[in-house]
């Protein structure tokens, strides 16, 4: 997983995140979140959004979504440190991409993950309406 020492470092990870790694479907939404002018923003509702949507992203994308995530709650940004949203979102995120938890712990079970957020929830491709 991704980690960021300053914002910089976070918003220059999402400006070089090459957009052609998400599935077609999540790149229109990604450039609008890549867009907004505040960095805190950009963190936070990239990460959220990229937690959402978290199926059949590239180890890339989730690396950068715990990143994300993570700072985000560091920084109590966005309500994350809520509920420990952020950093339970950081344990479901390190549990799928196959991390071992710290010694003498365990990840909670993905029934116990926190639900995304409806503005971010899974994105549905438009259907073809050519057929």
């Amino acid at each position: 997983m991704q980690t960021f020492n300053s914002i910089t470092d976070a918003r220059n990870a999402i400006m070089d995140f090459p957009i052609s790694d998400l599935p077609e479907k999540l790149r229109p939404k990604f450039r609008e979140l890549r867009g907004s002018p505040s960095p805190v923003d950009q963190i936070v509702r990239l990460g959220e959004f990229l937690y959402a949507n978290r199926v059949g992203l590239t180890d890339e994308a989730w690396s950068l979504a715990g990143g994300l995530i993570s700072f985000g709650a560091i920084n109590a940004w966005h309500m994350l440190n809520e509920d420990s949203r952020g950093d339970r979102i950081v344990q479901a995120i390190r549990r799928d991409m196959g991390e071992t938890p710290p010694a003498g712990t365990s990840f909670p079970p993905a029934d116990q993950d926190p639900a995304p957020l409806p503005e971010y929830a899974p994105v549905v491709p438009p259907a073809d309406v050519t057929a």
